[in-house]
């Protein structure tokens, strides 16, 4: 049996045995307040080894081959040298199942992944110890910085989907089984630094009851369960969305199942914005509550969204308004701007006048951009195409991330076997980029993370440490950026150059942070 340790910014294949950032040890330089991570390749083994630690105690994952069967979307015009796109199909080792005590080989491979938790009051020093496995014994050393990662002021939601915990666990909504997962699925998105939480808009969140002659009674009680269950886990946002289409071709707008400009959907929003307004104030979460009032508007339905926006003004003031758009068709309707990266880099000038206006702006992507150079967090593309989402925010001073999934797993779709499922959106239907649909895998035992979501995490903390540093050393940081992160179309790729750029960026944040605590 051999081995490599990797960068856990750069991807492991079954059939690569070779790494850029492969060596003989574990060295890790690590922030306070995150997490120390390391990668091992295992090759020419077979049967189960255990895993042993010595010296540290770090959180083990057996890390599972996702097979990714097709290069979506991906023509000559779209693939360029700034992305990097692996050729399909092949396996990659993108899901982390918790270690149970032996790693299986399959095909004479197998891969561990190691995240140490170092809170916010380590000791900095350095941390010697052992990877035991089979006969080897692998050298590791963690340095603690005396940088700490400042706490969060990015705004992250990705939407997670209540009803697949309970389609992919088989167990009843509401259940004990189904708190005690969706506690876990929760949980593991706020270690991701998720802080925004999606209430979805079903018939208990709220309850409606129609009373006949256009008149509505509005019951917010589990919808208010769920926003203080949210706030005990840590979150400090919540996201409702209003507004759906029946088509993409159409310009009609629904609430409730009513076109949002008849008399009949007059009535009901009337009476649902004003409960609605009267519920978040009651309970103080007014500042915290953002309304998406149609997701991606488009210029057909521009008209009915900004008549809907007035509506919602009138009867619901002071919410906050939020929805990923396109440029140009709903100017100055909403408070949270999101454009898809691209259209953000294409009108930066527009965007930063609405902010300059008073409106916020963040930035979201899906399945596209999909190539062109453009990042994304496609498991076709290299890892550190996902990690720079959080060095984005900071070069662009977005503040705030959006994505449509967390674990927005499709009909009939196993996501350990299929990372390109068919999705259907109102009436369109297309096959999803390869990941672009979870984010997380819904595991025998509960929910289990990927790299990609351990590297958009460590991203996020990357943001906030830039951010820091910009504080006192605004020039250093962006060169430090610079070095990784350079636009949402020309990034750093190679795993050593990252590496070099991001232990720059914890010693420069040490240096200041010690010099304020002098």
């Amino acid at each position: 049996m051999k081995y490599t340790c990797v960068d856990p910014s750069e991807y492991l294949y079954p059939d690569i045995t070779a790494y850029k950032s492969g060596t003989e040890s574990i060295h890790i330089l690590t922030p306070r307040g995150s997490y120390a991570c390391a990668q091992i390749f295992l090759f020419e083994g077979e049967g189960t080894v255990s895993i042993e630690c010595e010296g540290w105690a770090p959180e083990i994952y057996e890390m599972v081959p996702i097979p990714v069967e097709e290069n979506i979307q991906i023509t000559d015009e779209t693939r360029t040298p700034y992305t990097p796109v692996r050729n399909a199909p092949f396996e990659v080792f993108d899901c982390l199942k918790p270690y149970d005590g032996c790693v299986s080989f399959k095909n004479g491979v197998a891969a561990v992944y190691f995240s140490l938790p170092v809170p916010q009051d380590a000791p900095a020093g350095i941390l010697r110890g052992l990877v035991k496995i089979g006969g080897m014994r692998i050298p590791v050393t963690v340095e603690v910085s005396r940088a700490a990662v400042p706490p969060e002021s990015l705004s992250v939601l990705l939407y997670y989907v209540r009803e697949n915990v309970s389609r992919y666990h088989n167990v009843q909504p509401d259940s004990d089984a189904f708190n005690r997962l969706e506690t876990a699925y929760l949980t593991m998105l706020r270690r991701m630094h998720q802080n925004a939480l999606w209430i979805p808009e079903n018939d208990h969140f709220p309850i409606v009851t129609a009373l006949g002659d256009n008149r509505y009674d509005f019951d917010f009680t589990e919808m208010a369960s769920y926003i203080r269950k949210a706030f005990a886990l840590g979150y400090k946002r919540i996201y409702h969305r209003l507004g759906y289409r029946k088509s993409w071709e159409e310009s009609a707008i629904l609430v409730h199942g009513l076109p949002s400009t008849s008399y009949e959907g007059y009535c009901w929003l009337a009476q649902y914005l004003t409960a609605l307004y009267r519920f978040l104030k009651e309970n103080g979460w007014l500042e915290s509550y953002m309304l998406s009032v149609l997701d991606e508007p488009r210029e057909v339905n521009a008209a009915e969204y900004r008549s809907l926006c007035n509506t919602i003004r009138k009867f619901a003031p002071g919410i906050k308004l939020i929805d990923a758009i396109s440029f140009g068709f709903v100017d100055g309707s909403i408070d949270i701007c999101v454009p898809l990266s691209e259209e953000f880099e294409n009108h930066r000038a527009d965007y930063e006048t609405y902010r300059r206006f008073g409106d916020e702006i963040w930035y979201y992507d899906c399945c596209g951009p999909r190539g062109r150079g453009y990042i994304n967090r496609f498991m076709d593309y290299p890892l550190l195409a996902t990690r720079y989402h959080g060095w984005a925010n900071y070069a662009y001073n977005l503040t705030g991330y959006l994505h449509w999934a967390a674990n927005h797993y499709q009909p009939n779709h196993d996501p350990f076997r299929q990372s390109c499922p068919l999705h259907r959106n109102t009436n369109h239907e297309s096959k999803m980029p390869a990941g672009d649909t979870h984010i997380m895998y819904p595991g025998t035992d509960g929910p289990w993370m990927s790299v990609r979501m351990e590297n958009q995490r460590a991203g996020y903390e990357e943001y906030e440490m830039l951010r820091a540093l910009a504080c006192q050393k605004k020039e250093l940081a962006d060169t430090i950026c610079a070095a990784g992160f350079r636009s949402f179309r020309d990034v750093e790729y190679d795993p050593l150059s990252f590496r070099t750029a991001r232990n720059a960026l914890i010693r420069a944040l040490e240096a200041v942070q010690s010099e304020e605590n002098r």
